[in-house]
């Protein structure tokens, strides 16, 4: 596979990339990061290229010399450089180069093996009639599409030029038999035939890191496959804000971001059609989930002025377009529903929680918290709905942490420690770093045994020290900058490094959790309650689902109230969109979630600093 991205008089290499066996061409200058960009490369970069991360680690051959920046030295052991690594946004290419990027097999059955959905009346909004036209004659000249109108059962239907284009084919291909497929009161389609025993549509949830696509029957209301992969647009950072700032650049740089989620999408639906036998052209409707940032993204809308504050969106309500306005590649008439935004930073994903978790009919109080970059968090009960996001920051997906991962193989995703560290690492074998449920583990148990205290510093002093097993204090040590945690020994690790816990990194997790505990207090406050009236917690989203709850409690993520209060819902975003696509009351039920809800701006609360503050502390919240 080759592709060429400029021409003219600059002077072209050719980069390979493995193990893909990816060629690409491009200018003398242009950066390994950048080559990847373009030739559909995924390789890790948190930091969208700014050179702050040290993620974006690829391999050159020894046999050429390889120019080190100072950057490069920073993040890359001496082994490391030996062997020919370099970071991708730092390393200019000025000759032809072979490219080996890390192969990261992410998990992403940790999105789709849990997804459910609630029980449903099934009455999706795309419905296909089987009609049996009469014969033209001539004595009976009725044109082919008034012919149609007069036998379908709605009324009101426009005329479609798209499906008016092969309309007098399909007619006589199906001998005067064929499907009408609508969507309300559009025509999508006309098959040939009785089709109507096939219907598809596609629940879309657009995460910051993953995006997920279920393949739904509309006739049974069943899930027939899902697929996920890794949001194409990382490569511009790992947050929204590092997103936001690149679409902000140039109108072809949204572009250039819409194009690639859009492009993993459609490489989803792809795979999943050609594995269970069903034509794109069956796909009807698509509904669509993310937070404010990536449906903006999705959609192609400038993001710009969601960053500085007051957040504003482009906009809220629920938004319908045509699939080939977006280039989504299933029936080019079908309809896009992107489900409605709360704000600038609560989406349509966490409208997609709600809907799932049935917000609006849980009795008693209920804290509902979809723990990620951004920490959506919906507190429901008193006849009210109340909403906030707490800028938790990438640490919980594993960035800006020094060996953090996202949960894929061969990361660490959770930890005990007794007379010695004991840990279990994503599909066994050793260990490559560390995710964020593993981070939450360790810290935790860390703070129990005494490794850190409270206030999340390394235990330091003789009294301290001697209370830790042996093999424990051994992993403990100082460097030149400050403490740190060995949690994997070189010889055991993959990498042939030690896997370390830094002081960095546990401050890192304490502004991640601060930011939580703060924005549930916050929402306590205003309802007038106290946490212990709350009547259960229900986590969201994958890593909610692989968290241990005593950890999260433990380190004062969540309320210290009892385990069995502490309930996982899986992927809730993505059920949500399920539930709309396959029934119209609960799409309308989206909508009137939306016009409840209350969304409290936690950056123009005065006491939030003050209970961000308390929330640094690593110990239970009553």
């Amino acid at each position: 596979m080759t592709a060429s991205i400029s021409k003219g008089v600059l002077e072209m290499i050719n980069i390979t990339f493995l193990p893909a066996e990816i060629v690409i061409q491009v200018p003398v200058g242009t950066s390994i990061l950048q080559a990847a960009m373009l030739a559909g490369v995924q390789v890790v970069s948190t930091c969208g290229g700014k050179g702050s991360c040290g993620k974006c680690k690829v391999q050159l051959s020894t046999e050429i010399p390889v120019q080190i920046t100072e950057t490069e030295k920073k993040f890359l052991s001496a082994s490391e450089l030996a062997a020919g690594w370099v970071l991708a946004c730092q390393h200019l290419l000025t000759q032809d180069r072979v490219v080996r990027s890390q192969e990261q097999k992410d998990v992403y059955e940790r999105k789709t093996d849990f997804a459910g959905v609630q029980h449903i009346k099934v009455a999706p909004r795309v419905r296909k009639f089987f009609l049996q036209l009469s014969k033209p004659n001539v004595e009976d000249q009725t044109p082919d599409w008034e012919r149609l109108m007069a036998a379908l059962p709605v009324e009101g239907i426009q005329f479609n030029r798209t499906v008016a284009v092969s309309l007098p084919r399909v007619v006589r291909l199906g001998n005067f038999q064929i499907t009408a497929v609508l969507d309300g009161d559009r025509l999508l389609a006309v098959e040939p035939g009785d089709t109507s025993g096939r219907s598809f549509g596609v629940a879309i949830d657009v995460g910051t890191t993953t995006v997920v696509v279920y393949l739904m029957d509309l006739n049974k209301g069943t899930v027939v496959a899902s697929g996920a992969v890794t949001n194409p647009q990382q490569v511009f950072g790992a947050d929204v804000i590092s997103r936001i700032t690149y679409a902000a650049g140039s109108p072809d740089q949204l572009r250039e971001l819409q194009a690639k989620v859009i492009s993993g999408l459609n490489g989803i639906v792809a795979q999943l059609c050609q594995e269970h036998g069903i034509a794109r052209a069956e796909i009807y409707q698509a509904v669509v989930v993310g937070n404010t940032t990536m449906t903006h993204l999705f959609l192609g809308v400038d993001p710009t002025y969601l960053a500085p504050a007051p957040f504003i969106p482009v906009y809220r309500e629920s938004v319908e377009v045509r699939a080939s306005e977006l280039g989504l590649d299933i029936l080019e008439t079908g309809t896009v529903i992107m489900l409605p935004n709360v704000a600038g930073y609560v989406g349509a994903d966490t409208v997609g929680v709600m809907l799932a978790a049935e917000a609006d009919r849980l009795a008693g109080v209920s804290l509902i918290v979809d723990i990620g970059t951004n920490g959506e968090i919906i507190l429901c009960g008193r006849e009210r709905i109340l909403t906030c996001s707490a800028a938790a920051g990438p640490a919980f997906e594993g960035a800006e942490i020094k060996y953090g991962m996202r949960a894929a193989e061969g990361a660490i995703e959770g930890v005990r420690i007794t007379e010695d560290v004991e840990l279990d690492v994503i599909a066994g074998g050793k260990a490559r770093g560390i995710c964020g449920s593993g981070l939450i583990d360790a810290i935790a148990e860390m703070v129990k045994v005494g490794v850190i205290g409270p206030t999340g510093r390394f235990a330091g002093g003789p009294d301290q020290l001697a209370k830790l097993p042996a093999l424990v204090r051994e992993r403990l040590r100082r460097t030149e900058r400050a403490g740190e945690f060995v949690l994997v020994w070189g010889k055991d690790s993959a990498s042939g490094e030690d896997i370390v816990l830094t002081q960095k990194d546990i401050r890192e997790m304490q502004l991640a959790k601060g930011a939580i505990m703060a924005g549930i207090m916050i929402l306590v406050r205003e309802m007038g309650i106290t946490l212990q009236e709350i009547d259960r917690i229900l986590l969201a989203g994958a890593f909610g689902n692989y968290i241990r709850k005593e950890s999260a409690i433990g380190i004062g993520l969540l309320p210290s109230l009892p385990l069995e209060k502490v309930k996982t819902i899986g992927n809730a975003a993505g059920d949500g969109a399920k539930m709309a696509l396959l029934s119209t009351e609960e799409r309308a039920r989206a909508d009137s979630l939306v016009k409840r809800t209350e969304h409290m701006e936690l950056s123009t609360k005065k006491e939030f600093q003050a209970e961000f503050i308390k929330g640094l502390d690593f110990k239970g919240v009553d």
